[in-house]
């Protein structure tokens, strides 16, 4: 039968508009343009094959710091389909060559530095980076799997609950010993979906060290209500074995702990927070709401709201406690917006993130952390930032103007990797003046695309205040 099929594809050339998957993270790079495919006569086996050649230079001259200058070459290949009208699925890999005038350090393939990469000569480094997803539809369900990015909220910039694989470049954590794309992750789900009402549900593998489990498990409610208003609710679980050096921790509960995958978490419908405490009590549960509200044509408005281990939510802006932890965006947006020729969008975003959130007391086997990097919003812990961004397209030519000021808390609980201690003060404090780096920016960028097989971008930002200086893109692609 297999023979048949493959013995009746035919090979078609044409425009694919992708595929929605349930987390939403198709990269910024794919071309979009399907130049292979390969169907059966009754198109239910179908496979479309895309390639890409990226090739990108940045320069960035700080105060304070030597002007340093990088190129990245990468291939890019993607692949999706479906076989049967039931299964559909999603791939793309992602193969690259840095160059710098910085000195690359040694990579351990540990996951505490981050993404692995190979080190080739003090100026250059090879890495690879994959990302996959599969849906089966069991109507009213859809089993999920993948190894991919997991996003959740309405936010344009910061999301505070999963950010998906959004990058944004942020000053102080500009190093080569760094990757700077996001990390996927492994994981296994479900949802339903019941006339308005739609519940996911993922249990996922992190990386905090080689050998030692962690995992993240978490479920959402989406209320789709009338006037074009959704309302989401969710939980996330975090728990792993500890990474610490044994004796480092001081904290009772928080040394030589090992940990397996919990099996009761994957049952639907249970809350996270009953479920932890018949378990003992000991990993790292967050609460989450957010809201998008449509109601107005071309217009949004809409919130993400993470709660991080509060006592209560009238704790909320208590700061006599370090663990009335919270972080919360806002925004507003208007797509859409004609003006003759030119199409228009615009919006403006708020984020505020409390000290100590996405860290945890036991370590980093229960932080909020995938391979070194945040899976909430990147600004991490002790940080807040105004943000907007206005863009204009006339035809194959794109330009956007941004704006946005950041202030981040460089002291302790301002980190990912912070461990609380019986010792650490009880309070909180909120952007110290003394330890905070504040900066605003200013910048702009331009994207031609002539033809669907060619895509150039530059951009220029200007920095002021503790960053003081300018960094410059410029990115040119080949597509088929």
């Amino acid at each position: 039968m297999m023979r048949k099929i493959f013995a009746s594809f035919i090979a078609t050339i044409g425009f694919l508009v992708p595929s929605s998957f349930a987390n939403g993270a198709y990269h910024d790079g794919d071309p979009k343009i399907t130049h292979f495919a390969f169907e059966d006569t009754t198109r239910n086996v179908e496979v479309n094959i895309r390639g890409q050649l990226m090739d990108s230079v940045a320069i960035t001259n700080l105060v304070n710091a030597p002007t340093h200058y990088d190129n990245s070459m990468s291939v890019r290949l993607f692949l999706d389909g479906h076989f049967t009208e039931s299964f559909w699925f999603n791939a793309r890999v992602k193969v690259s060559t840095d160059y710098t005038n910085r000195n690359i350090p040694f990579n351990y393939y540990t996951p505490i530095e981050g993404i692995p990469f190979n080190k080739q000569s003090e100026s250059k480094r090879t890495w690879d980076l994959f990302a996959a997803n599969a849906i089966y539809q069991l109507k009213p369900v859809k089993l999920l799997a993948g190894f991919d990015y997991l996003e959740w909220g309405p936010a344009r910039r910061n999301h505070v609950i999963l950010r998906g694989e959004k990058n944004i470049y942020r000053p102080w954590q500009d190093s080569s010993s760094r990757i700077f794309d996001a990390a996927p992750t492994p994981y296994f789900g479900y949802q339903f979906e019941i006339g308005p009402i739609v519940y996911t549900q993922y249990a996922a593998k992190l990386f905090e060290k080689k050998n030692a489990g962690k995992y993240l498990h978490a479920h959402r409610l989406d209320l789709n209500l009338p006037a074009n208003i959704t309302l989401g609710l969710s939980e996330t679980s975090l728990y792993g074995t500890t990474v610490e050096a044994a004796g480092t921790n001081p904290n009772e509960d928080g040394d030589s702990t090992g940990r397996e995958f919990e099996w009761a978490y994957v049952i639907p419908f249970i809350p996270y927070v009953f479920q932890e405490h018949l378990q003992g009590d000991q990993d790292n549960i967050s609460l989450a709401f957010d809201l998008s509200i449509k109601t107005i044509p071309h217009w949004e408005f809409y919130g993400e709201l993470l709660w991080d281990d509060m006592k209560s939510p009238t704790s909320m802006f208590d700061d006599g406690w370090w663990g009335n932890k919270w972080a919360t965006t806002i925004g507003i947006a208007r797509d859409s917006l004609r003006a003759g020729p030119v199409l228009m969008n615009f919006f403006t975003e708020y984020t505020r993130i409390e000290p100590w959130v996405y860290t945890h007391h036991k370590g980093g086997g229960y932080t909020y952390v995938n391979y070194a990097q945040s899976l909430g919003s990147d600004l991490g812990p002790n940080a807040q930032e105004v943000h907007g961004e206005l863009s204009a397209q006339f035809k194959f030519i794109r330009a956007t103007l941004i704006a946005g000021a950041v202030a981040k808390d460089t002291a302790f609980g301002g980190n990912l990797s912070d461990i609380h201690t019986p010792e650490s003060a009880l309070d909180k404090h909120f952007l110290n003046d003394e330890t905070t780096l504040r900066y605003r920016e200013f910048g702009g960028s331009l994207s031609i695309s002539p033809w669907s097989w060619m895509t150039f971008r530059a951009g220029y930002t200007r920095y002021f205040g503790d960053y003081e200086g300018y960094r410059a893109t410029a990115t040119g692609s080949l597509q088929w």
